[in-house]
């Protein structure tokens, strides 16, 4: 046997060999990677785009299975045809699958398959090939192919969630795009507005009420300038009548400088008009209810006022004259010498008149509490600057007054400072307070003697004076008034009562009635209608009164 001419043909020198190297590299150029399958499914072939693309080296490429690469891929595709084929025919469109690389890693790809005559002695491809597969990688485009679904379900979610009808059109003014906003607008359904002209289902007004030209509306200026616009309170009108007011934005679509189309916003203002109708009714509610409220409390403000009125007309009047002519009868019977009454008779004369000129105080300060001005209102405390002495003497002495007649032991501390308070007001709230300490209603024969302790001290420009008595106190008829006082004057009065002790400790307090001594030089006298020079007093006062 001559094994020359075999040798010949099976060395890669032989002339087949070498006729076929310079086609080889063709394969290698083409931009997609090509693995050439035999009808086993092993790899013959494979380009450098494919060993670059699977990350192996083409030897370790070639001969190895298909499925190796693309796990995925139809083993019946290698099988020969059951009916003749015509070589070279496209089986199918590309598909899509996933690629196996190096280092188990995977990718998406895309292969197509060509049918090669295995009969055929094919250039650069083995003999008995039966299949050529191309695979390009397409990761790149399957992330945007997601991010562009992403996208458009985000966009679509935005359309259907949107309150404002939105409405997309294309150069010639045709409906491409509504929400279901703008589908409720438009009445109608999205998938029958598409390719109407906005224009036949919405009516631009002017503001004479009357259509505008399509040249004029919103929509149709934007398409020819291609500059946005927005109207406010644009009055529309809907393809079934129904007239609204809308804000209405206009915006062009661009492409590669074109116009190609525009989009509509539209905000319907009616609920916002509902709204703010309801708002009225109930503001119109609100201010007849509060009209009929005011109206009500003025009358019972005017009920009252005449009901005080006539109040204080009869306090100040009839029955202030009553108790004036009571108390002089009174003085008259038991100063008159010429009816001369037992003693005892006397003493209950004289007691009687003092309490009817107590009666007279009570009533004089209840009718006439402050003066009033031109418009009726009472003016307030008549503020004058004197000494706090002064003062509590003039309280003491008033308060015999105001107490009816028993015997009170006064121990007053009262020392030397001004003080700028209506001294008619301070001297009957110490008269007051004394009388309410040594009031009681356990037993009223129980004429005293009571110890009562007046004091008077400043801290910085806070005055305060504190009356001490037997007695809890609490009387409406003083307690009462000297609240109001204090009240006028800003300050406040407070109870003390220690517990185990009898009595009670009232103290007032006013502020900002303290003044320096060098800020006046001469002190107004306090109710007895005196103007005296301020001059040394001693610090305390220690004196036993009979009221």
């Amino acid at each position: 046997m001559n094994f020359e001419n075999s040798h010949a043909v099976l060395s890669p020198e032989g002339p087949a060999r070498q006729a076929a190297r310079p086609h080889e590299e063709v394969v290698d150029f083409i931009p997609d990677a090509v693995l050439i399958v035999d009808d086993n499914g092993t790899v013959v072939r494979a380009n450098l785009a494919a060993a670059a693309l699977l990350g192996h080296a083409r030897h370790t490429v070639e001969g190895r299975g298909v499925l190796d690469f693309l796990p995925s891929f139809d083993w019946n595709l290698t099988r020969p045809p059951a009916a003749p084929e015509d070589p070279g025919s496209l089986h199918g469109v590309r598909l899509r699958t996933t690629a196996r690389a190096a280092g188990d890693r995977s990718f998406a790809a895309e292969i197509g398959t060509v049918r090669l005559d295995r009969h055929a002695l094919h250039e650069s491809i083995p003999y008995g090939s039966s299949l050529a597969i191309s695979l390009r990688d397409v990761t790149r485009d399957e992330d945007a192919r997601a991010a562009l679904s992403r996208s458009l379900l985000q966009a679509e979610a935005v359309l259907r969630t949107a309150g404002e009808a939105l409405i997309g059109t294309d150069a010639e003014g045709r409906i491409d795009l509504v929400n279901p906003a703008a589908a409720r607008l438009l009445g109608g359904k999205a998938a029958e507005l598409g390719g109407r002209e906005l224009l036949s289902l919405l009516t631009f007004l002017g503001y004479d009420g009357e259509p505008l030209d399509a040249e004029d509306t919103p929509p149709a200026q934007v398409l020819r300038t291609g500059r946005a616009s927005r109207l406010p309170a644009q009055e529309l009108r809907t393809g079934d009548g129904t007239r609204l007011t809308a804000d209405v934005s206009v915006r062009p679509v661009t492409e590669e400088g074109r116009i190609v189309g525009a989009v509509v916003a539209l905000t319907d203002r009616r609920p916002y008009e509902r709204l703010a109708d309801e708002y009225a009714a109930a503001q119109t509610r609100s201010t007849r209810h509060h009209k009929a409220e005011l109206e009500r409390e003025r009358q019972r403000t005017d009920l009252a006022a005449d009901r005080t009125r006539e109040l204080t007309e009869f306090l100040s009047g009839p029955l202030m004259g009553a108790l004036c002519h009571l108390h002089a009868e009174m003085g008259r019977l038991a100063d008159d010498s010429s009816r001369p009454l037992w003693p005892e008779a006397t003493v209950s004369l004289e007691a009687l008149a003092a309490d009817v000129r107590m009666t007279m105080a009570l009533v004089d300060t209840r009718s006439q509490p402050y003066g009033h001005g031109d418009d009726g209102a009472p003016v307030g405390p008549r503020r004058r600057t004197v000494l706090i002495d002064d003062v509590v003497q003039a309280g003491v002495r008033a308060a015999a007054a105001f107490a009816g007649p028993s015997r009170v032991q006064f121990s007053v501390h009262a020392p030397r400072f001004l003080v700028h308070v209506d001294p008619d007001d301070m001297t009957t709230a110490v008269g007051r307070l004394i009388a309410d300490v040594i009031h009681t209603d356990d037993d009223p024969a129980d004429r005293g003697p009571h110890h009562v302790f007046v004091a008077a001290l400043h801290q910085r420009s806070l005055l305060r004076i504190e009356v001490r008595g037997p007695y809890n106190g609490g009387a409406r008829e003083h307690f009462d008034i000297v609240q109001g006082i204090a009240t006028a004057h800003g300050g406040t009065l407070r109870t003390h009562r220690a517990p185990g002790v009898s009595g009670s400790t009232y103290v007032l307090e006013l502020p900002a009635a303290v003044k320096d001594e060098g800020e006046v030089d001469v002190v107004t006298g306090t109710g007895t209608g005196e103007t005296d020079v301020a001059a040394p007093r001693p610090t305390g006062r220690h004196r036993s009164l009979t009221a």
